[in-house]
């Protein structure tokens, strides 16, 4: 069996270097299960193509392929596409080709299977929330017509509450040949004065792009209420985006430029180390769809306090492996809790969330096994 990954939605997540690929990750354990494996990711028209074989597994093949987007929606051509593929898993959400590629798919005989992570917009223009929830109008009728992977309980039951029947949950997971080996061998206090942290001081961990959905600002708020009460915590924040100046205003006139670390961004294979000398991980995204820096989080024994989300209300179980709030207040109680949970964290995710489960979930679908 031949399969493509199809990925059309342009972001910087694929900076090489900087982002765990999620097509990648999937790509490299379906192609032990398969013949082959095509992935292909639309890029900005100005950058170029390519094509290689992933490291170490030559039975995958990344195409890059430049184009036109309004948006991140990359304005696919079709005849790119292998007609000779069995099946093609599409990272399908609320883009504009869905249609187009369902079209394709059908005439050439070729399975299509939607990934589905996200059905409608959260953004806070209102406008893009129309247009996207408009596409997604589109794209459920090809829904009903496909055999669809959900990123989350949530998402499926969304769709089975539209008539989407043939659906199964196949969450997204993490690529464990990436991962630091013998992290919890390292020295926390060594970590903690490579970043600019004294050992005693406990570290309060934020990583997302800066912009409003992901609550920088927010963080701060907390932070500062969070400090009062304790002297000690330091924030430190990965990420850049549009908020920065509101952001760096935001730590200033809360008297906190000495107590915030920031760093615009890091490298995959030194990320592990902030996860490891952090005393807490905190998410306020309350539209997370998944959340891949939780997962990281929670392999390196980090814990985790997330607000309620139908991605982390999925990962986490709470109070077990981590921690699910809904208040500011609790925000604050569970990064103070002393409850170790990093072990329950661990084996959470490596028993449920990595890739190679769900490629075998995946290919049994698509008859592979």
């Amino acid at each position: 069996m031949r399969v493509g990954l199809l990925i059309t939605s342009i972001s910087n997540f694929g900076e090489k270097g900087f982002y765990n690929s999620q097509e990648i990750g999937l790509a490299k354990e379906l192609s032990l299960l398969v013949d082959e494996v095509i992935i292909y990711k639309l890029i900005p028209i100005n950058q170029q193509e390519s094509e290689s074989r992933v490291d170490g597994f030559k039975k995958t093949v990344i195409k890059m392929i430049p184009v036109k987007n309004y948006g991140i929606n990359g304005l696919l051509d079709v005849a790119v596409l292998d007609k000779t593929l069995d099946a093609i898993i599409y990272f399908s959400d609320t883009q504009i080709c869905v249609p187009k590629v369902y079209k394709w798919a059908q005439k050439n005989n070729v399975r299509l299977f939607p990934y589905i992570g996200v059905l409608e917009s959260h953004s806070t223009s209102k406008l893009k929330k129309v247009l996207m929830n408009f596409r997604f109008k589109r794209n459920l009728a090809v829904y009903k017509d496909c055999y669809c992977f959900a990123k989350t309980p949530a998402v499926e039951q969304e769709l089975r509450s539209k008539r989407v029947n043939d659906i199964t949950i196949t969450p997204v997971g993490l690529d464990l040949s990436l991962l630091h080996q013998g992290y919890d061998e390292v020295d926390k206090n060594e970590l903690k004065l490579k970043y600019g942290v004294n050992p005693d001081e406990k570290v309060i961990l934020f990583i997302g792009r800066l912009i409003e959905e992901k609550q920088p600002l927010r963080m701060v708020e907390i932070f500062s209420q969070l400090h009062w009460q304790d002297s000690r915590y330091r924030l430190l924040m990965v990420g850049t985006g549009p908020l920065k100046e509101s952001l760096d205003e935001k730590i200033k006139s809360e008297d906190l430029t000495d107590n915030v670390i920031q760093i615009e961004k890091i490298l995959n294979s030194d990320i592990w180390e902030l996860y490891c000398l952090a005393d807490c991980f905190v998410n306020l995204n309350q539209q997370e769809i998944f959340g891949m820096a939780i997962l990281e989080a929670m392999y390196y024994g980090c814990k985790v306090v997330a607000w309620n989300a139908p991605g982390p209300d999925f990962i986490i179980e709470d109070g077990v492996s981590g921690y699910l709030v809904d208040s500011e207040n609790a925000v604050i109680e569970n990064c103070r809790t002393q409850v170790d949970v990093s072990e329950n964290a661990h084996k959470r995710i490596v028993e449920k969330f990595t890739w190679k489960s769900t490629a075998e979930s995946m290919s049994k679908e698509m008859g592979a096994m």
